[in-house]
C-alpha cells in the first residue's frame, strides 16, 4: 500500500511530457503569459492528484509531501524542456529559448537537469521515506538547501539582465518562498535535544574537526577573494587569478559571478559559524545546518563545474584541463563540492556534539494493523 503512493507520484510527474507536447501545439502557447497560465493549471491538477492519492491511504499528512509532489511534477517537466533545448529530441512546437532565454545559457542548462534528476530524486526519496514511516528530515533539507542555492544566484541575474522580467521569474520567486518555507517549518517542529553535559577533548586531541576547521578557514580565504577579484579589485594576483585559474566566473551571463558573491557573502556567514561551532562543541543547530550547506554546496559546484565545460560556454572561459594551473582549478572546486557532504555526514554521526535531526512526526496510514514503530537516528 505504502509504495502506491510513491509509484503513483513518478506516474502524474511523468504526465508531464504528454501535456507539454499536447499544449505545444496549441498556438495559443507561443504568448508567455499563456504558457505561464498553462504551466499553473497543471501543476495544480498535479497537487489536486496527489492531494487525493495521500488522503486515501494517510490521515493528518505531512504538507511538505505535497510539496515534494508538486516539484517532482516540476522537475520532470523542466528535464523534458531542456532535453528538447539540447536537441536530444523534438516533440514540442514551443520555441523555450524563446520563453525563458535562461535556457540558452550554460548555467541554466546544467542547472535544469540537476533540478530534473537530483531534486526530482531527492523529493520522491522523501516521500518514499515518509511512507516507510522514516525519518525524511535530512533529504528534505538537503533538497531545500540546494533548491535555495539555485534560486539565489538565478533571481538576481534575472533582475539585473538586459532581458525583461518574465512571468517564469514569478514562478522562480515561488520556489524560492517555498523552500523558505519548507525550512521554516522543520525549524518549528525541530526534534527534541538532550543537554549533554560530556566534557569534549580541546581541538588539537580531535583532529577530524581540527581538519574541518582548517577547510572552512581557508574556504572562508578564498571565498573573500574570488568575490572581491569578481567584483574588480585592482590587485594583479586577483586579476591574473581571473584570467588563468577561473575565466568561467566572467561568464557574460553573470550566473558565476553571483555564485561567488553568494560563496562570500552567506557562505561565509555559514563557515564562520560551523568553525565557532565545532571550537565549541554541544550546538545542536549544526546536523540541520551540515546537510542544508551540503545541498547548497552540491547545487553550486555542479553547476559552476559542469557549467564552465558546456558547449555553450565560450571556448576561452573553460577551465584549465591541463597543465600546472588545472590541479588547482579541480582541487578547489572538488573540495567544495566534497568536504561539505562530509563534514554533514560526520554531524549526523555524532550527535552529542552536533545535535540530533530526525523527523518528529511520522505518517499515521488508514490501516487497521499496528503500525511500524518510529525510526529515529541513534
Amino acid at each position: 500500500m505504502t509504495k502506491l503512493i510513491t509509484i503513483g507520484v513518478v506516474i502524474l510527474s511523468l504526465t508531464s511530457w504528454p501535456l507539454l507536447f499536447a499544449l505545444s501545439q496549441l498556438s495559443c502557447m507561443k504568448n508567455e503569459r499563456n504558457v505561464f497560465i498553462a504551466a499553473t493549471s497543471c501543476i495544480l491538477a498535479a497537487f489536486v492528484g496527489t492531494f487525493l492519492l495521500f488522503r486515501r491511504y494517510y490521515r493528518n499528512i505531512d504538507p511538505v509531501m505535497y510539496v515534494f509532489s508538486i516539484f517532482c511534477f516540476d522537475a520532470v517537466s523542466g528535464l523534458g524542456n531542456v532535453l528538447e533545448v539540447d536537441g536530444y529530441f523534438q516533440l514540442q512546437s514551443t520555441n523555450w529559448t524563446q520563453i525563458d532565454p535562461y535556457l540558452k545559457t550554460a548555467h541554466g542548462t546544467v542547472s535544469l537537469y540537476w533540478n530534473g534528476i537530483v531534486h526530482f530524486l531527492l523529493c520522491l526519496l522523501a516521500i518514499y521515506l515518509y511512507t516507510q514511516r522514516y525519518s525524511h528530515r535530512e533529504v528534505s533539507l538537503y533538497w531545500a538547501g540546494s533548491l535555495l542555492n539555485n534560486m539565489i544566484v538565478l533571481l538576481p541575474v534575472y533582475l539585473i539582465g538586459s532581458n525583461a522580467i518574465r512571468t517564469s521569474t514569478f514562478g522562480n520567486i515561488i520556489h524560492l518562498l517555498l523552500a523558505i518555507g519548507v525550512l521554516f517549518y522543520y525549524f518549528h517542529n525541530s526534534p527534541s535535544q538532550a543537554r549533554t553535559f560530556l566534557k569534549f577533548s580541546p581541538i588539537w586531541k580531535r583532529p577530524v574537526d581540527f581538519f574541518f576547521i582548517i577547510f572552512f578557514l581557508l574556504a572562508t580565504i578564498l571565498a573573500v577573494f574570488r568575490g572581491l577579484a569578481i567584483l574588480g579589485a585592482s590587485p594583479k594576483c586577483m586579476t591574473d587569478y581571473l584570467k588563468l585559474y577561473e575565466p568561467y566566473l566572467t561568464d557574460p551571463s553573470n550566473f558565476p559571478k553571483f555564485q561567488a558573491l553568494t560563496y562570500q557573502y552567506i557562505y561565509v556567514i555559514y563557515y564562520l559559524f560551523a568553525i565557532y561551532g565545532l571550537l565549541h562543541p554541544g550546538q545542536h543547530w549544526m546536523a540541520d545546518w551540515s546537510m542544508i550547506h551540503a545541498g547548497a554546496a552540491a547545487q553550486a559546484q555542479f553547476s559552476y563545474i559542469a557549467g564552465s565545460l558546456h558547449y555553450r560556454t565560450a571556448a576561452n572561459l573553460h577551465p584549465p584541463l591541463s597543465g600546472t594551473i588545472a590541479p588547482y582549478f579541480w582541487g578547489i572546486n572538488i573540495a567544495f563540492l566534497v568536504i561539505p557532504q562530509l563534514f554533514a555526514l560526520w554531524c549526523r554521526l555524532d550527535d552529542e556534539h552536533f545535535g540530533r535531526s530526525y523527523t518528529v512526526e511520522l505518517s499515521t496510514p488508514i490501516t487497521s494493523r499496528p503500525l511500524r514503530p518510529e525510526k529515529k537516528s541513534q
